[in-house]
């Protein structure tokens, strides 16, 4: 005869087994991950709609001249524009994303001396709140994100960048140029 103890643990263990099977619980959910796999489906739709409208234009020659790349790029820029026009702050980063983007920001700023946030806010551009679908101005400085910082801000595909914009950060379209969403006052005084 079994021990009433390891037939009550058996037990036990099919209950819980079964208990973890049923079809109407739910595992929890990580609510950063969940939030970092919209902010990628969002971007996502960004691509699609950014590649439809690639392919509705011109095609490029063989070996396409300078004008021709810059046509282009206009043409590009012009097409997102206009199938974005209703396009407001928050659309390809959701809040959720815009916390965790605004903690790792403030963490990073509080770990570096005054010398190093004096150099990453040299190149950075005086500028009052940026919007969507405007370009950002050919005749400012284009700074980078410093790279230790980079690493702990979500990835953006090849297109995309993170730009500071005065006290904003930008996500910026590369090849168009244009600002596709930011996070207002994100960044320190400077």
């Amino acid at each position: 005869m079994r021990c009433p103890l390891f037939v009550a643990g058996v037990l036990s263990l099919v209950t819980v087994a079964a208990v973890a099977q049923t079809p109407g619980t739910r595992q929890p959910v990580n609510a950063q991950a969940a939030a970092l796999q919209d902010f990628q489906m969002r971007l996502d739709e960004y691509l699609k709609l950014r590649a439809t409208l690639v392919r509705g234009l011109k095609p490029l020659a063989p070996t396409p001249s300078a004008t021709e790349l810059a046509a282009r790029q206009a043409a590009l820029a012009a097409a997102l524009k206009k199938a974005r026009a209703g396009a407001k702050p928050g659309d390809l980063v959701p809040q959720n994303v815009v916390a965790q983007i605004a903690k790792a920001i403030r963490d990073d700023f509080t770990r570096r001396s005054a010398a190093d946030e004096r150099a990453t806010f040299s190149e950075v551009p005086n500028a009052v709140r940026p919007a969507i679908n405007q370009t950002y101005p050919a005749d400012a400085a284009l700074p980078t994100v410093p790279p230790l910082l980079l690493l702990n801000l979500p990835r953006l595909p090849d297109n995309l960048q993170y730009r500071f914009y005065g006290r904003h950060l930008i996500l910026l379209d590369g090849d168009t140029q244009i600002i596709v969403d930011y996070i207002a006052n994100v960044l320190p005084p400077h």
